[in-house]
């Protein structure tokens, strides 16, 4: 009687565990060591969340580094190395032009929550950006958004003439465009690397939200942080799918995956936020504000690049861009409405699966 009970529940646990006979662990890595947002934050909650969406049917395990770097993401994703990962999509503008649309248009709005859910939305819904993850293997499930961008130095930058010849590290090409204009010497490198940049004296410094202070490890390297507010960076899709991962994943499965992804998320940019006001509390650190030399540039070149957009993004490979630059600030607008201060990062998550992901047909998706 013993033996036949213990055989029950053993049967009724397998059973329960989604749609498999076994429980089953996704390789995750996000990619950008254990102190950034993706490694303490998004990822475990991807994990947390998929494993109570899917009763214990799908886990995940990250590694942080060393397996798959951010560069190296595109072909791990592809080659099955990893099965989700980070995606940072202006290292790779050869392969995702279309993708890369908000991105490019990082100056349109100020909620970060807000802008990443409007980026999540417009890539899941166009046809093209959803072609270019598949030519490489992958799913897209999520982008993430930082809070404004920074000069984060180990010298001061109180005026444009004092970033004149200073090299500073970008992300993306609209911010090396905005240190390009103003004389600074543009270092593309992933933030995983900041901090030997900055002990060998590469850079002396980086465009970047000031969450990077605490999350990028560099509290004691960086001395100043000049504010400029421009722009915010949402070119990393956060969350990507192999296809490999996908193909062996059942319609329910998929939703699950895709739902934990919008929890990972939430919680990853209130992390960036929390970090940002932390950052404005590490001892030895200046915070400058701009002086009118450095406002008179940052407000010209925001008139140029919203004056532009079309065109710059016409010249990038966007097809019809003048009509998708205006499909995107209007989900930005969309989503600044949905959104309310008080709103929880699990409000956000669930309305942002309620909203983009909930009615898709997830045996199709993303065909």
């Amino acid at each position: 009687m013993n033996t036949m009970t213990a055989t029950a529940v053993a049967l009724a646990a397998t059973l329960t565990m989604g749609s498999g006979l076994a429980a089953e662990t996704i390789r995750a890595t996000s990619g950008f060591g254990p102190d950034h947002s993706l490694a303490t934050a998004i990822y475990p909650e991807i994990g947390a969340r998929l494993e109570e969406f899917t009763q214990g049917g799908w886990s995940v395990e990250d590694t942080p580094s060393g397996m798959v770097a951010p560069n190296e993401m595109v072909a791990g994703l592809r080659d099955g190395k990893t099965d989700l990962g980070a995606v940072v999509l202006p290292y790779f503008p050869e392969l995702y032009a279309e993708s890369s649309l908000p991105s490019e248009l990082s100056l349109i709005g100020s909620d970060s929550r807000a802008i990443s859910a409007a980026t999540t939305e417009y890539l899941v819904t166009c046809d093209e950006c959803r072609a270019e993850f598949a030519a490489n293997g992958q799913v897209y499930l999520g982008s993430d958004t930082t809070p404004s961008y920074n000069l984060l130095t180990t010298q001061p930058v109180r005026n444009a003439e004092d970033l004149r010849g200073m090299r500073i590290r970008v992300g993306a090409p609209i911010f090396a465009a905005f240190i390009t204009k103003l004389g600074g010497v543009v270092v593309q490198a992933p933030s995983s690397e900041l901090a030997d940049a900055l002990s060998r004296n590469a850079v002396a410094g980086t465009f970047d939200g000031d969450q990077e202070i605490i999350g990028g490890g560099v509290r004691d390297q960086i001395k100043f942080v000049t504010d400029i507010g421009l722009g915010v960076y949402n070119g990393a899709a956060a969350a990507v799918a192999s296809q490999s991962l996908w193909d062996r994943m059942s319609p329910e499965d998929r939703a699950a995956l895709a739902r934990a992804a919008q929890y990972g998320i939430a919680k990853g940019i209130d992390t960036f936020r929390t970090q940002a006001d932390e950052a404005r509390k590490v001892e030895g650190i200046e915070f400058i504000e701009m002086d009118d030399s450095l406002q008179s540039a940052r407000d010209a070149f925001i008139d140029e690049q919203l004056t532009n957009a079309a065109r710059i993004l016409a010249d990038r490979g966007v097809t019809d861009s003048q009509a998708k630059a205006y499909r995107y600030a209007a989900l930005i607008g969309k989503w600044e409405h949905l959104i309310t201060p008080e709103m929880t990062p699990e409000d956000l998550a669930q309305l942002r699966y309620d909203e983009i992901f909930a009615d898709l047909d997830m045996a199709a998706f993303p065909r």
